[in-house]
């Protein structure tokens, strides 16, 4: 079945948007929705953006266009020659009185084998940001070096894409002084990584849960719009906290499992925790410990705030201070059960994938139902590896 878009104005006339019809997911993603997606691969073309669900990459890209006429070098390639035209003649509507009605054509990509390339490319840059490495959930790291030398090598492939503009150095450093160049330079989200195991044993409570009583605990997971990745395991599992009773004190002490990786951040890059449901949010500072981060402060048990979601009591949220600062309405509360059911679909993709490269599904090169198209060279390396994942 041919598959079809929309062509529309957006921004009052400013923007044009191509966009396949809803499906039974809702609206594809773009660049002007409210608020990120941590499923959502965003690729930066000449003239405007491109961006796919990872969940539904075999799906047609929405895009989202701020120069119709540079964008024009490659909508025919990716979309057809149809939709390029039908983009040219949408652009004399914009002195129109009235908004125009959206305008569907057929996609026919002339160059279908630069569109597959385009669609790994998205999935390897969503990869370096949203790749939900965990210890937890046995999903091993990604290898950064190796990463940044195959998002170069398939934005040579995409070069069309780009109309000949300028692209970032996706080139590791190298020579003998490669890993303090990845610290001493200004901090990218993709040079973040951290030895990685289980929570500490002096974790939650430390010295006031020796001998104290238990008031309450609970464990969870983190918003990865918070923090870059490899700083803190992706799983559901990785926050814990705890509030103990010792020594006439009530202290709340939280303990988050920390990411896989072989190097260490600097100190004033470590993340903190903010507890929900006392008197007042309380802030925290997290130290490392072992393959942990940890804090803990005096809590007030006698006024508490709104209950977390699910009824717990409290709400911990981890953080990086100045890092994805969120919008107002980016409470724990606020669609917390929908965000974790697309973390878990995410995992499960992940997991589906490193099958594949390993041969467990015998479907390496996506000819399958699995997923679409070719593994990237970093997944298969961090799948075969032999680690302690």
């Amino acid at each position: 079945m041919t598959a079809v878009v929309r062509i529309a104005p957006a921004e009052g006339g400013l923007l044009r948007v191509i966009t396949p019809p809803p499906g039974d997911g809702g609206p594809a993603p773009s660049v002007l929705d409210p608020a990120p997606g941590v499923d959502v691969a965003v690729l930066e073309v000449a003239g405007g953006l491109l961006t796919w669900s990872v969940l539904a990459l075999d799906a047609v890209p929405v895009a989202v266009l701020d120069d119709v006429d540079l964008a024009q070098e490659w909508v025919w390639a990716v979309y057809g020659e149809q939709v390029a035209l039908a983009l040219a003649d949408d652009t004399v509507t914009e002195s129109a009185p009235e908004q125009p009605e959206p305008v569907e054509v057929a996609v026919l990509p002339a160059l279908p084998a630069l569109v597959a390339s385009a669609r790994q490319l998205a999935f390897a840059h969503w990869a370096a940001r949203w790749w939900p490495a965990s210890v937890i959930d046995d999903i091993p790291p990604l290898d950064a070096r190796l990463l940044d030398r195959e998002i170069g090598d398939l934005t040579e492939e995409c070069d069309l894409l780009f109309a000949g503009e300028e692209t970032a150095d996706s080139s590791p450093p190298d020579g003998p002084d490669a890993e303090s160049a990845a610290v001493e330079e200004p901090p990218r989200a993709t040079d973040y990584a951290l030895a990685a195991g289980p929570a500490a044993g002096t974790g939650t409570a430390g010295p006031a849960g020796a001998g104290g009583l238990t008031l309450a605990r609970g464990t969870g997971g983190s918003d990865w719009r918070r923090c870059p990745p490899g700083l803190v395991d992706a799983s559901e599992r990785a926050v814990s906290w705890e509030v103990v009773r010792a020594a006439a004190r009530t202290t709340v002490s939280v303990s988050v499992v920390a990411a896989p990786g072989p190097a260490a951040v600097p100190r004033e890059l470590a993340p903190r925790a903010t507890v929900r449901g006392a008197a007042d949010p309380l802030d925290l500072a997290l130290r490392r410990v072992d393959d942990a981060w940890l804090g803990d402060a005096p809590f007030d048990t006698v006024r508490t705030g709104d209950p977390a979601p699910g009824g717990g009591g409290l709400a911990v949220d981890i953080y990086l201070p100045g890092f994805g600062t969120p919008r107002p309405h980016d409470r724990p509360d606020n669609g917390a059960a929908a965000a974790a059911e697309v973390r878990a679909r995410i995992r499960a993709l992940v997991r589906s994938r490193l099958a594949r490269a390993t041969g467990e599904d015998g479907d390496r090169d996506g000819d399958g139902d699995s997923a679409p198209g070719p593994l990237l060279r970093t997944e298969i390396a961090a799948a075969t590896a032999e680690t302690d994942f």
